[in-house]
C-alpha cells in the first residue's frame, strides 16, 4: 500500500475523571505500529496540555470535543477543542489545538511545510486574514499585521484553517477566530508533495 492510500481508523478515548467529559481520537489500523503509538502519543500530550490546570477537588469542569477534518491520501488533520471552567469565575476558557500529521512517517506539518519555499505565503495569507477582519467586521483588542510561519491551522478537504487563541487579537465574546482560506486562492503557493498538495490530487 503507497502512503497516498493510507486512511487511518479512529477509535474515540474519553478522560475518566469524575468533573471532566472530554473525548478525543485515537488513532488505529497504521503498518506502522510506531508511526501510530506516536501520533497517539501526540495526541494525549495535547489533551493533557489542555487540562493541565483542571482538579476536580478545587472546583474545575471540563468539556471537550473533536473533529477529524482530514483523513485521505496519508494525511491526518484534527481539530481539539477543550472548554475549561473554574466555580466562581467570571466565565470559563475555551481553547482549540491541532494536529496535521503523515500517516506513513509520523511527521507533524508547520504551516511552512504547506507552501513552496520562497513564494511569500505568510504576506499573502495575512492579507486574506485582514480582508475578512474587515468584511467580517471583527473587533480587535490587539492589532494584527500577520501571521508567523508556525501559526496553529487545520485543513479540510477544501481550505486551510488558520486560528487564533481567546483574547489573541479578539475580545472574548468573538469566541475562537477562525479565518477558512479556500485553496483556490492560493493554489499557486502549494507545494505538490506537500500535505494541502496530496489533498488535492483527488480533486
Amino acid at each position: 500500500m503507497s502512503r497516498d492510500n493510507v486512511m487511518a481508523q479512529i477509535n474515540e478515548q474519553r478522560v475518566d475523571l469524575p468533573c471532566v467529559d472530554v473525548v478525543y481520537p485515537q488513532v488505529a489500523g497504521l503498518s506502522d505500529k510506531e508511526v501510530q503509538s506516536r501520533i497517539n502519543q501526540m495526541i494525549e500530550e495535547q489533551i493533557t496540555d489542555l487540562l493541565s490546570e483542571v482538579d476536580c477537588a478545587d472546583g474545575w469542569t471540563a468539556t471537550g470535543r473533536y473533529s477529524v477534518e482530514v483523513n485521505q491520501n496519508g494525511i491526518l488533520s484534527i481539530r481539539l477543542e477543550v472548554y475549561t471552567y473554574k466555580e466562581q469565575q467570571a466565565h470559563g476558557m475555551t481553547v482549540v489545538k491541532s494536529l496535521t500529521v503523515d500517516l506513513a512517517s509520523g511527521k507533524v506539518y508547520e504551516l511552512r511545510d504547506l507552501f513552496k519555499r520562497n513564494s511569500h505565503y505568510i504576506l499573502r495569507l495575512s492579507n486574506i486574514i485582514k480582508e475578512q477582519i474587515q468584511e467580517r467586521d471583527l473587533p480587535l483588542i490587539n492589532e494584527f499585521n500577520r501571521i508567523s510561519d508556525n501559526e496553529e491551522f487545520y485543513l479540510t478537504e477544501n481550505a486551510l484553517v488558520i486560528y487564533f487563541q481567546l483574547y489573541e487579537y479578539t475580545p472574548y465574546y468573538v469566541g475562537i477566530p477562525e479565518f477558512v482560506i479556500p485553496y483556490d486562492r492560493i493554489r499557486n503557493l502549494i507545494r505538490e508533495d506537500g500535505p494541502i498538495g496530496r489533498i488535492l490530487e483527488d480533486q
